[in-house]
């Protein structure tokens, strides 16, 4: 069997990668349209499913040869198994394409979408050596195509600057050799552990004060002169120092060297220090061995941070042109969803009588999927409103906008049989416009996440302190398991089915962005099964207007 492309089903954004790539391959094969569409659709069902119902889903599109036949594979598979939820999904894409295979093991559930190749020459392995690199050259499909590939290449990018990071502390700390680092305030920020444990701990400061307890009392004169000049002029600084060993109470004569790293523009962005133990010339020569290594090893990490750096920029960009494509496509569906809402209540209205029951079935699942999509819609359109968005601040009183939220949400809290308990608030700065849309969509995940036969009980209180203003939102619904109180404020992220509870995966996201250009944070706990809690933390100073 051979693997042609592989797509991550995580999202609703996947599935159309899914359902394109699908397209593509039956098209490079050379199936007729129709064929393609077939495929693709079938694909794209049980995509929908494993989505929905699976938890770390992926699709892998493949050619198979079996009893000299060639067939097209489309494997479904998760870890979880999703396929008890979509034996309709199973049924409908059986008629779409030659066979549907399902299978389920304690690792692995999957199921295998099969059309054989019937065409007047077989395709060669050459041909699909030419379809594997097709897709992995080919230009993004959108800029989420194109973010998540980036982001791909970010956490590779990202492990490997971790694993710098981590053989460049195994190697310092295996090496006889005391060093540390500071920036530019004099601030120390790393040094290692030969030298914590010779000295007992490590100064703070990068100055002759700090210094002064390690030194021998007749030393102490000129090192604070030469480190001090050193500093003042930007420039190397080396000497011979008896320093106290913490163990033995001794002072032990050692080589200093303070070096100012410099960046291609040669701006200092860090001073970089080193102490040797002189009285033994051997571990001198060992040393300054080992401290080219450990030169290049330095430099290394540098310039993973640099590319780290660019990286992080073109993520940026590409986020940027990822709101634009959400703002035009949101404008875009607007006018099919009319024209769909439009000739739905037309035909429901006109030919009622003629529909009979299996219609009207139809009808009403047209209207929910058109539904479901135009809540999706407003709700991205929301999301990108937000991106890049001048903010003008005022004092807010969180008493009065709360009560102005109860006051819209009334209906809502009433319909539910559910009490809302509004502490004593404060007055924070902020955007009243965007603080009310914050709130609202907590209260609302409060009221939509409850408890069977149980009336919500949600309760908003005050934390402050010297600096910060937090504000919680406390309910007693089915909270979630601590694993995903990270993940909840991810785009499109769910943790259950829209069979049981209704939405589009985008409310906390929205909640984070809003927090995010207040300068405040977000964050959640949770007990499963007993409540959820919800902190946005605000500081006390904030500017007037955010860009």
């Amino acid at each position: 069997m051979k693997e042609i492309v592989c797509v991550k089903l995580e999202n609703e954004m996947d599935l159309i990668l899914a359902h394109k790539r699908a397209m593509k391959l039956c098209e490079l094969i050379g199936f007729s349209l129709i064929t393609q569409t077939s495929v693709a659709t079938a694909v794209s069902e049980i995509a929908r499913c494993a989505i929905e119902h699976g938890k770390n889903a992926e699709l892998v599109l493949c050619i198979h040869v079996a009893n000299a036949k060639q067939f097209l594979h489309a494997i479904i598979r998760d870890k979880k198994d999703f396929t008890r939820e979509c034996v309709e999904a199973c049924q409908y894409a059986k008629r779409l394409v030659g066979d549907v295979e399902v299978t389920v093991s304690v690792k692995q559930a999957q199921v295998v979408l099969k059309q054989r190749l019937s065409l007047p020459r077989v395709v060669t392995e050459k041909s699909l050596d030419s379809f594997v690199k097709y897709f992995k050259l080919e230009p993004p499909l959108s800029p989420y195509d194109e973010l998540r590939r980036k982001n791909l290449l970010l956490q590779d990018l990202a492990e490997k600057v971790q694993k710098s990071e981590n053989d460049f502390r195994v190697l310092t700390d295996s090496l006889p050799l005391m060093m540390f680092s500071a920036n530019n305030a004099g601030v120390v920020k790393y040094s290692n552990q030969w030298l914590v444990n010779f000295l007992g701990q490590m100064p703070d400061q990068l100055t002759s004060l700090s210094w002064k307890n390690f030194l021998h009392p007749h030393d102490y004169t000129v090192f604070a002169k030469n480190l001090n000049n050193a500093y003042a002029q930007q420039t190397s600084f080396n000497g011979q120092y008896r320093f106290r060993e913490k163990a033995s109470g001794k002072f032990l004569w050692h080589m200093i060297s303070v070096v100012p790293l410099k960046d291609e523009r040669q701006i200092i962005t860090q001073w970089i220090g080193f102490i040797v133990d002189v009285d033994a010339q051997k571990l001198i020569e060992v040393t300054l061995k080992d401290n080219r290594e450990l030169k290049a090893t330095q430099e290394q990490l540098f310039e993973n941070q640099k590319e780290l750096q660019e990286k992080i920029i073109a993520l940026n960009r590409s986020n940027y042109e990822l709101e634009q494509f959400a703002h035009l496509a949101s404008h875009d569906l607007q006018e099919p969803l009319r024209k769909l809402f439009f000739y739905s209540d037309t035909l429901n209205r006109r030919y009622s009588s003629s529909l009979g029951d299996a219609g009207h079935a139809t009808l009403s699942n047209i209207v929910k999927a058109a539904e479901r999509m135009k809540e999706l819609i407003t709700d991205l359109l929301s999301y990108s409103q937000l991106q890049n968005q001048h903010l003008l601040f005022e004092q807010v009183d969180l008493n009065m906008l709360m009560g102005e939220v109860l006051q819209d949400m009334d209906y809502r809290i009433q319909e539910s049989k559910g009490v809302v308990e509004i502490d004593k608030l404060s007055t924070v700065m902020g955007n009243p416009l965007r603080l009310r849309q914050l709130f609202v969509n907590l209260i609302s995940n409060s009221l939509k996440y409850r408890k069977p036969d149980v009336p919500p009980h949600i309760r908003v209180s005050l934390v402050a302190d010297t600096e910060n203003v937090s504000i919680t939102v406390k309910d007693n619904g089915i909270g979630f398991e601590d694993e995903y109180k990270e993940k909840i404020f991810g785009l499109f992220e769910r943790l259950h089915t829209r069979d049981r509870f209704p939405g589009t995966g985008i409310g906390l996201s929205i909640c984070k962005k809003i927090a995010e250009l207040h300068n405040a944070s977000i964050n959640a706990e949770s007990i499963l099964g007993e409540y959820a809690i919800f902190k946005i933390t605000f500081p006390l100073t904030q500017d007037i207007q955010r860009d």
